[in-house]
């Protein structure tokens, strides 16, 4: 179910603070389908690594979230693996085997 800018970017504050608040360890991305992105392109291993996935109501406001993300705590990203059209806002905490 959608959320807006605002709930997006505090589900990910308080999850990222509830994981121990290291911002800079973290990736976060945009995508149509985040389980393919997620598994396939960045090899998160979804029993074992930390991940978090909302989905916003147009690809603007997903792309909203993510910068207030990046900009204001230092998430790290790569727009260009963004995918345009996508709704969903992921992220997930970088370990040895994910990608990048």
């Amino acid at each position: 179910m959608p959320v807006s800018v605002f709930r997006v970017v505090r589900e990910f504050r308080e999850y990222v603070i509830s994981q121990g608040e290291d911002w800079e360890n973290w990736y976060i991305g945009i995508a149509v389908d985040p389980s393919d992105r997620l598994a396939d392109d960045h090899l998160v291993k979804f029993g074992q690594d930390r991940w978090f996935c909302r989905e916003a109501y147009t690809p603007q406001e997903a792309q909203e979230a993510k910068a207030k993300l990046v900009d204001d705590y230092g998430m790290d990203s790569n727009d260009e693996l963004d995918e345009k059209t996508g709704l969903f806002v992921y992220g997930y905490k970088k370990a040895p085997h994910t990608q990048p």
